[in-house]
């Protein structure tokens, strides 16, 4: 893996902290039991701590009707217990997931005074348990909603904290997608994240990018584009057919975590060879054992991470193929080292 030294200045495009400033804005999508607070940690300090990286959003904090206790908050989102940034200093705003104003806008001014640098809300989950208590998704069948809960969160937290709003085309077809970012807007939200799926798409194909246009052409307010960002090409095919030039990327970063730093203007020296993809994911483990997850919490973490990035890079599809059955983190992470 580059050090900082080797890397030097790779990256030709600054890292821009917000979709509307100058650079280049690339977030690392929350992908909830798979992108942890272990999981930035080792990703952002990437190449020396120059990942590429703008900022990161946790996995949701479910909000029901009662407070969020800050144990929750720091389960979710560790790096507030350091002033709400990897080590390597990379923004994490805390995502929060529910339907009721009043406890959002509770939670959301929680998060701020536990130092939250934004506060994500998530309207675009498509889990089914999530959908069926009243959480994610489900609001899209009602923009008004959106609106509603948006407004009640951006009045209690503080103007300097960011309020953003990540949602899907639609439930069941895009064509609500412009009364959803425009109630996203309306509601005070300073961006709006969107991946270009409808809820019942789940991750199925296609992804739809030109509905993504259609809502930053209606809005004013900063879009940032989701969905099947797992190369340059399709970075840049996305950024022409919606118009957007902020991105989040999810899935791409599980197979292809030096992305962010091509789309920089760092292609070659940016790849990630075999060993090095060997040597992160050993990284993970012991970061993850260092932060208190138990070994077999471990395995079950990193045959996430294979499984998902295995769709992308072909050494990460055996590597899961060869430990998906194993039952001991040890067995597995001798698996790693001997596959060199």
């Amino acid at each position: 893996m580059m050090s900082r030294e080797q890397v030097g200045d790779l990256a030709e495009l600054p890292i821009a902290l917000r979709p509307d400033a100058p650079g280049l804005f690339l977030a690392l999508a929350p992908m909830d039991g798979v992108t942890d607070g272990s999981y930035r940690e080792v990703l952002t300090a990437m190449f020396g701590g120059r990942s590429g990286i703008s900022v990161c959003v946790s996995e949701f904090v479910r909000v029901l009707r009662q407070p969020v206790t800050e144990a929750v908050f720091l389960r979710h989102c560790p790096e507030l217990a350091r002033g709400g940034s990897t080590r390597a200093g990379v923004p994490v705003f805390v995502q929060l997931l529910g339907s009721d104003p009043k406890w959002m806008a509770e939670a959301g001014a929680r998060a701020a005074a536990l130092g939250a640098p934004g506060v994500d809300l998530n309207f675009g989950c498509p889990a089914k348990t999530v959908n069926n208590s009243d959480g994610g998704a489900t609001l899209l069948k009602q923009p008004c909603r959106v609106e509603q809960v948006t407004r009640a969160v951006r009045a209690a937290v503080p103007a300097s904290v960011p309020v953003t709003v990540k949602v899907r085309v639609g439930w069941d077809d895009a064509a609500p997608m412009v009364d959803i970012a425009m109630a996203a807007e309306q509601g005070g939200a300073t961006w709006l994240t969107i991946h270009g799926r409808t809820r019942t798409q789940l991750y199925k194909p296609p992804v739809d990018w030109k509905a993504i246009g259609r809502a930053r052409e209606a809005v004013s307010m900063p879009v940032v584009a989701n969905g099947d960002l797992f190369s340059l090409d399709a970075l840049r095919e996305c950024g022409q057919v919606s118009g957007c030039s902020a991105f989040m990327i999810g899935r791409g970063a599980m197979g292809r975590p030096e992305l962010f730093v091509q789309a920089r203007g760092c292609f070659e020296r940016a790849s990630l060879s075999r060993a090095d993809m060997q040597q992160l994911l050993l990284r993970y483990v012991a970061q993850l054992l260092a932060d208190g997850a138990g070994a077999h919490a471990t395995l079950g973490r990193l045959k996430q991470w294979l499984r998902m990035g295995g769709l992308l890079r072909a050494d990460m599809a055996q590597w899961f193929d060869a430990i998906k059955r194993l039952q001991t983190l040890a067995e597995a992470k001798a698996t790693l080292l001997a596959s060199q």
